[in-house]
C-alpha cells in the first residue's frame, strides 16, 4: 500500500497521488515498491532490508536519481509490541529526502507512521521537521522500553539474592539479550545522528534549535540508560554466579562433613574386628551392643562438633 501525503506550511494532510509531496510504503507489495523504485530512478536495493531489524543505520547522498539532488536515511524504530522477540520489534525506517520530496518505507505491520502524525501532524511544517520528529518519536520509545526493562533488572537483583531457579536464570539470559540488541542498535544510530546534526545545511533548514537539543537530550539519555543498565545485569549474572557457588561449597561442605561421620563407626568396628588374636569379647553378648553404641556417641560428638565449627576462620 502507498500512502500520499502533503506536506505544508499548516502541517500534514492526507492528498491525491498527483499533489503528494511525501508517499510512504506500508505493507506495500513487491510491484509498488519496484514501482516506486522505477518511478524516482532509486537504487535497485535501497529497501532490500527494510523489513529486518538487522538493518544498519546510516546517511548517505543518492547519486543518478529523478532528484537533484537527494539522501538516503535509514534509522531502527522499537515498536510497542512487548509479546515479540526483540528482533521481531526493532523495526528499519527508511527515508529518501529530496528538496520538495520525501519518500519512507516502513515495514509491514508498522504502527510508526500513524502514532507520529497523532502526536506532530500539525508541527510538521518540512521535510526536515518530519525526520527530526520521527526520530525524537525513535528515542522516546527507547526511553520508554528502558525505563520498563529496569523494572525486570530489580526483580531479577531481588531474585539473584534468594534463588537460583532455572526460570529466573532463563528471565536474565532473555534480558541481556535484549540489553545486548538495543545497545549495539543505539550504537549504531548514534553514529548517524552524529553525521546528520553535523550537516550546516540540514541544520538551516531544519531551523528549530529546541527540537534539535531534544533529540540530543533524549539520545544522551537512552545511551546512559541502556549502558548502566548493561553494568547492572553483568552484576546480576555475577551474582548469580557467586550465589550458586556458594551453595555449591555448602554442599560440598555438608557432603565431606557426612563422609567424615560415617566414617567413624566404620573406622571402630574395622579396628575391633581385626582378626589378629581373636575377636575381643567375643564371648559376650552384649560387646557388639557396646562397639555399636561407642560408634554412635563418636559419631555423634563429631557431628555436633563439625556443625558447630566455623569453617571461614
Amino acid at each position: 500500500m502507498i500512502d500520499h501525503y502533503l506536506i505544508q506550511p499548516d502541517g500534514v494532510t492526507t492528498t491525491s497521488r498527483d499533489n503528494a509531496n511525501w508517499i510512504v510504503l506500508q505493507d506495500a507489495s513487491d510491484d509498488e515498491t519496484q514501482q516506486v523504485i522505477d518511478t524516482y530512478e532509486l537504487p535497485a536495493n535501497i529497501f532490500d532490508n527494510a523489513n529486518e531489524g538487522v538493518e544498519v543505520s546510516e546517511l548517505k547522498k543518492l547519486k543518478h536519481t529523478r532528484f537533484a539532488t537527494s539522501y538516503s536515511l535509514v534509522l531502527t524504530n522499537l515498536s510497542a509490541a512487548t509479546d515479540d522477540s526483540i528482533e521481531e520489534r526493532l523495526e528499519p525506517l527508511s527515508f529518501v529526502v529530496a528538496d520538495q520530496f520525501l519518500i519512507t518505507y516502513v515495514c509491514q505491520d508498522s504502527t510508526f507512521i500513524e502514532r507520529l502524525l497523532e502526536q506532530h501532524a500539525t508541527e510538521i511544517t518540512s521535510n526536515e521537521l518530519l525526520v527530526s520528529y520521527a526520530i525524537l518519536e525513535i528515542y522516546e520509545h527507547y526511553v520508554m522500553e528502558l525505563t520498563a526493562l529496569k523494572t525486570t533488572i530489580d526483580e531479577l537483583d531481588q531474585a539473584a539474592r534468594e534463588t537460583t531457579r532455572n526460570d529466573e536464570l532463563f528471565r536474565l539470559a532473555n534480558t541481556q539479550r535484549t540489553m545486548v540488541f538495543l545497545d549495539q542498535t543505539l550504537q549504531d544510530q548514534a553514529k548517524t545522528l552524529e553525521a546528520m546534526f553535523n550537516n550546516d545545511d540540514y541544520l538551516q533548514k531544519l531551523n528549530n534549535e529546541a527540537l534539535q537539543y531534544d533529540i540530543e537530550l533524549q539520545q544522551r539519555y537512552a545511551d546512559k540508560l541502556v549502558r548502566t543498565y548493561r553494568d547492572l545485569l553483568e552484576t546480576i549474572g555475577g551474582l548469580f554466579s557467586d550465589m550458586m557457588d556458594n551453595r555449591l561449597n555448602h554442599l560440598m561442605k555438608y557432603l565431606d562433613s557426612a563422609g567424615l561421620i560415617i566414617s567413624i563407626p566404620a573406622l571402630i568396628t574395622g579396628i575391633w574386628g581385626m582378626n589378629t588374636g581373636g575377636l575381643p569379647g567375643e564371648d559376650s553378648p552384649m560387646t557388639f551392643m557396646i562397639v555399636i553404641g561407642l560408634s554412635a556417641v563418636l559419631a555423634i560428638v563429631a557431628g555436633v562438633h563439625l556443625k558447630n565449627k566455623d569453617f571461614s576462620e
